[in-house]
């Protein structure tokens, strides 16, 4: 009969689009088989977070960069424990770049399946990382790859894995803190030697880290500048062409206003025409009947 805890880690082992569809049909396929029971108990699987997923994919996929991450938080607490200041500080200065390390490989592998992290969900990978880093039964919660939400730590309190992981009674057991080193057990000079040339080999990892990103800084820059100046000068013309249309327009209203006056003149000085023409037929009618009476008088005295 199958395991709800393994059908758990391979379902979780999915891209959360196919997480649903799968879940499904090994629900569907526990029923075939006549177990109603853990049919139901596939169904009742939730689904995971894109930060979960995230972190179960660097457990199984990325194991080294997920043990370094553990195996910090065991030195913090075996420093913390033995009260070393400088211990702690030297490990405490390490604990960013080893988070940052292994949240950097979970994002590369999630974009390996083709789903993004953003920057939120990379965050929240970060605090479940931490909480892992600080507390055993995070680090076991983590460890199962059936995390089903993010975790976070204040540091004091235990971690609320309340609802965190599916199928929590079959959880490994926690992380054992492994027990302080003896000053004899500490490397010695040649090993101090070995330690601080590799921080310094990280230092100038992050130091050409850093000149990258100037120099990727300033070519944005340079090219913002460029476009800016594009723009600038697109504005100036588009402010030249504007205040050419503005006075086209405007003299094209003062031609209309112009013309508008002669139209009106024009139209008075039709109607005066007409009315003068009407009175000049007026009085040539009259000549006309005049002539012609004065005609036929003459024609009357031959």
């Amino acid at each position: 009969m199958e395991d709800l805890a393994g059908i758990a880690v391979e379902l979780y082992a999915l891209v959360p689009s196919a997480f649903t569809a799968a879940r499904s049909a090994r629900a569907k396929d526990a029923k075939s088989s006549g177990d109603k029971e853990l049919a139901q108990q596939i169904t009742r699987l939730p689904k995971p977070s894109t930060s979960a997923w995230a972190v179960n994919l660097l457990v199984r996929n990325r194991a080294k960069e997920f043990a370094g991450v553990l195996e910090l938080g065991t030195a913090l607490a075996a420093a913390t424990e033995q009260q070393d200041a400088e211990r702690l500080r030297t490990l405490g200065q390490q604990r960013p770049r080893v988070l940052a390390a292994a949240v950097e490989q979970a994002r590369n592998a999630a974009e390996g399946q083709g789903v993004k992290v953003s920057g939120a969900a990379a965050m929240e990978v970060e605090a479940t990382l931490r909480a892992a880093m600080s507390d055993p039964g995070a680090a076991g919660a983590v460890r199962s790859g059936r995390l089903v939400r993010a975790l976070s730590t204040d540091g004091i309190e235990a971690v609320d894995l309340t609802d965190a992981v599916a199928v929590p009674d079959s959880l490994m057991e926690p992380l054992p803190v492994p027990s302080i080193a003896t000053p004899a057990e500490l490397p010695d000079d040649g090993g101090r030697q070995r330690v601080g040339a590799e921080q310094e080999r990280e230092r100038e990892k992050e130091r050409e880290k850093a000149r990258a990103a100037l120099a990727e800084a300033e070519r944005t820059a340079e090219e913002a500048d460029v476009e800016l100046a594009k723009a600038e000068r697109e504005k100036d013309e588009a402010m030249r062409r504007g205040e050419r249309l503005a006075a086209d327009v405007k003299a094209a209203k003062d031609k209309l206003a112009a013309l508008q006056q002669e139209l009106a003149s024009t139209e008075w000085a039709v109607t005066v025409a007409e009315r003068n023409r009407r009175v000049a037929a007026r009085q040539a009618d009259r000549g006309h009947r005049e002539a012609e009476m004065a005609r036929r008088r003459v024609a009357g005295l031959g």
